[in-house]
């Protein structure tokens, strides 16, 4: 390399770069994030909403692996509000079987 300096230059001013666009890429995710999270309000959750509910504690049918049923299932209806995060879910009678 001490044949061509300019190689050294070059390769030095590459890095420069990529670690500039490094750096500015990283600001504009912090930027971003903190502009998404300023304007994030949680809504609550009213009867006759729609939601999905978890598949995970869900029984899978018979001759069915578990990776292949859905992590969410829905849109079910809020039947009735307990508050603190429990409500009744309108699920669909196949499952109440089980």
């Amino acid at each position: 390399m001490n044949e061509f300096p300019g190689v050294r230059t070059f390769v030095q001013k590459l890095k420069l770069a990529v670690m500039n666009a490094h750096d500015n890429i990283i600001a504009s995710r912090v930027k971003q994030i903190r502009s998404a999270n300023r304007k994030w309000q949680k809504e609550p959750f009213v009867v006759g909403d729609l939601v999905y509910i978890s598949g995970k504690n869900i029984s899978v049918p018979k001759g069915l692996a578990r990776k292949l049923v859905p992590k969410y299932l829905g849109p079910y209806r809020i039947l009735k509000d307990f508050s603190n995060h429990f409500f009744q879910v309108d699920i669909p009678v196949s499952f109440k079987a089980r």
